[in-house]
């Protein structure tokens, strides 16, 4: 980056353009808590059900075969470190104005930076087990099939006992203006759900839409629906700090890290499906 020293007033920052978190809405919601105190690993048990059987008036086993319960395990591994670090050089910001406030850079860099990763992060993470799990499907979208196509995974939920409250599905702009212009879309969507700064554009058939930048989703995915209470996402620890005695440097040097991931427990996962653009 250049050093751009003040030639006149300088009475404003020209700041990038930032948008708020599109997921925490659909994270630690759900019954499942994890604790990664003293560790990086977790491991949560899950309980299989067992199969009905008709009842029988007569003989030993009236009940049907007897069978033990069984137990699934699951391992939770925190993945993401992440870190950066950037000075601000004393006589640099004397002869800027002092416009690079050290603290002020550091909220700049959590708001243009970390928050649009985190967010991509666990959108990718949901995608990816849709994916592995064929909880998927695949064809082309047009502004006459756009809701067709939503319905059919909406459906798929229901038939997967997903509860109907609480759904959400994340769509880019090109797939939002397909359904927009869907006749059958434009009848059913209820605009009154709307909050432009999460990105909720109205709900539809008992789901919550958001629309987020093509960027935040894996390529070609025209829809990506999970439940509020499926994703679990820890931060075991986030961090920041101002140096103003650094070594070799005159000036302020600002750190950050963040230590996080996002998981998906078996037994909710049912509840993510993707739809891929031909």
């Amino acid at each position: 980056m250049g050093f751009n020293a003040a030639s006149g007033h300088l009475a404003v920052l020209d700041e990038a353009f930032s948008l708020p978190s599109k997921t925490s809405e659909i994270v630690n919601k759900g019954d499942v808590k994890l604790d990664f105190e003293g560790r990086n690993a977790v491991t949560i048990y899950s309980i299989d059900d067992v199969e009905e059987v008709n009842y029988v008036s007569n003989g030993v086993n009236r009940f049907g075969t007897m069978n033990e319960i069984s137990t699934q395990t699951q391992t939770f591994t925190l993945s993401q470190d992440k870190g950066a670090t950037w000075s601000i050089d004393r006589r640099t910001n004397s002869d800027q104005m002092n416009v690079a406030d050290a603290q002020e850079s550091i909220a700049r860099q959590a708001r243009n930076v970390a928050v649009p990763a985190v967010d991509i992060y666990r959108l990718a993470i949901a995608q990816a087990y849709a994916v592995a799990n064929s909880q998927t499907a695949t064809a082309a979208l047009t502004d006459t099939n756009a809701y067709e196509k939503f319905l059919d995974q909406n459906d798929a939920m229901t038939n997967a006992l997903v509860p109907e409250e609480g759904r959400v599905c994340y769509m880019n702009p090109t797939v939002h203006s397909l359904l927009k212009r869907d006749p059958e879309f434009v009848k059913q969507c209820d605009k009154s759900y709307a909050d432009l700064k999460t990105g909720t554009i109205g709900m539809v058939d008992g789901v919550t839409l958001k629309k987020v930048p093509t960027s935040y989703l894996v390529a070609n995915t025209g829809y990506l629906f999970i439940h509020e209470n499926t994703m679990i996402s820890p931060t075991k620890f986030q961090m920041a700090r101002v140096l103003t005695e650094a070594q070799g440097i005159d000036g302020s040097v600002c750190e950050y890290r963040r230590y996080y991931d996002a998981f998906i427990p078996s037994k909710k996962g049912v509840s993510i499906r993707a739809h891929m653009i031909a």
